[in-house]
């Protein structure tokens, strides 16, 4: 099934990464809402099924959130969902309150253009770009923030009299970096071709801020094709949504494509390879459909086998990145544990994933640490995981104990 999501997903085009605006991991603690889970009903009534998620943290600028994943709609008599809608609110129930959806509420291959009236006619006073993409020199590609701007206006001024600053490190970018940051705009606004002679007016006219053979005071944002194909965070959200109900899905095959079509830790680069994606299905996505089955999450022992001496539990939790399923193997002579073991996980690379791998350092302190778990320090960068690995080891004591 894995393998005809990901093909249909490539040839829908649907894109689903991080974006640039995307909190670390260490920042995040995540609480749930209760849920309606769907009814199996076999009238020919529609029934409906809702589920509210809510993940806190702060972004990567160090601002608080709170992200509330909706995730609602209506199921057939055979459980195939008919209706749905998908958003993410940003600060829910405050009066900062947005949907990711909006344009104007995520940054992630959208672009703002600013430009005003001046005594001797116009000023570019800003030209933003965010995204991803391979700069000249550079291996691997990396997220971006650029802004540009241009005092003096005119229909010949041409792209290369622009000054271009990096965001991230607030240098000036030369002309190769910054045409390679600004062609997935250009070609949005019709260029195909970027150059340092190409005409400023030719790109502002997709903002509506050059139309007529004249330059419009105003300010106005667009989206873009990405390095990936996708465009802005909400047109991807309403992708996912046009593929779910155009492949007649059901809750249950919308659960296993975000646990199994999880690209939250391979290379952004990447990911257009294999899914043709850019959000990354990260473990929220799973956790707010799981909650639409089930009306809550689960975590807990799933199994528990002896042999040889040795009994071994397998405790599922609630990590960064969606479920991880921990096996906890326990002497029977002497009682104590004598190896922890990820099976599976989908934590991110360069943090939580440290802490999953085989004979890991957090392992080994769980190990040493025994029934006082509760006492070993979680690692900076990775609370989540170690909450969850450290819970694991909780619950498979409790279950050992009630053997």
């Amino acid at each position: 099934m894995e393998k005809k999501i990901l093909k249909a997903l490539l040839a829908a085009g649907i894109m689903v990464s991080m974006s640039a605006c995307a909190s670390k991991e260490n920042t995040s603690t995540e609480t749930t809402t209760t849920a309606e889970p769907s009814s199996t009903a076999t009238t020919s009534a529609e029934t409906p099924f809702s589920a509210e998620y809510e993940m806190q943290g702060t972004t990567s600028a160090g601002l608080p959130k709170n992200d509330t994943f909706i995730f609602e709609g209506t199921v057939d008599e055979n459980g195939i969902i008919k209706t749905l809608n998908f958003d993410i609110i940003r600060n829910k129930g405050t009066e900062d309150e947005y949907s990711k959806k909006d344009i104007m509420g995520y940054m992630m291959n959208v672009s703002d253009a600013d430009v005003q009236t001046t005594d001797n006619g116009f000023t570019l006073a800003s030209l933003t770009a965010n995204g991803f993409a391979i700069f000249p020199g550079k291996d691997a590609g990396e997220q971006f923030m650029v802004s540009a701007s241009l005092e003096n206006l005119t229909a010949e001024s041409t792209f290369k009299e622009l000054e271009v600053i990096n965001l991230g490190t607030q240098e000036k970018m030369d002309l190769d970096s910054a045409i390679v940051a600004y062609s997935y705009l250009a070609k949005e606004a019709g260029v195909e071709e970027l150059t340092g002679d190409t005409l400023l007016s030719d790109i502002l006219a997709v903002f509506g801020l050059y139309k007529d053979g004249n330059f419009v005071a105003g300010q106005n944002r667009v989206s873009f094709a990405g390095y990936n194909g996708g465009r802005s965070y909400g047109e991807q959200i309403d992708a996912i949504v046009d593929y779910i109900l155009a492949n007649d899905m059901t809750l249950d095959d919308v659960y296993e494509m975000f646990r199994t079509v999880n690209q939250q830790s391979t290379p952004i680069e990447e990911r257009d390879m294999i899914t043709g994606a850019t959000i990354a299905f990260v473990g929220d996505f799973q956790r707010m459909v799981y909650l639409a089955i089930h009306g809550e999450l689960f975590e807990g022992a799933t199994n528990s086998t002896t042999a040889d001496g040795q009994t071994k539990v397998e405790v599922v939790t609630q990590g960064f990145g969606g479920e991880i399923e921990t096996h906890v193997t326990f002497d029977d002579e002497s009682g104590k544990i004598v190896d922890i073991t990820i099976r599976d996980a989908n934590e991110s690379a360069d943090y939580g994933a440290k802490l999953c791998a085989e004979k890991s350092d957090f392992l080994k302190s769980l190990i040493a640490a025994q029934e006082n778990v509760g006492e070993v320090d979680v690692v900076s960068g990775a609370t989540v995981t170690s909450n969850a690995l450290i819970k694991a080891v909780q619950l498979a004591w409790e279950n050992y104990n009630a053997k």
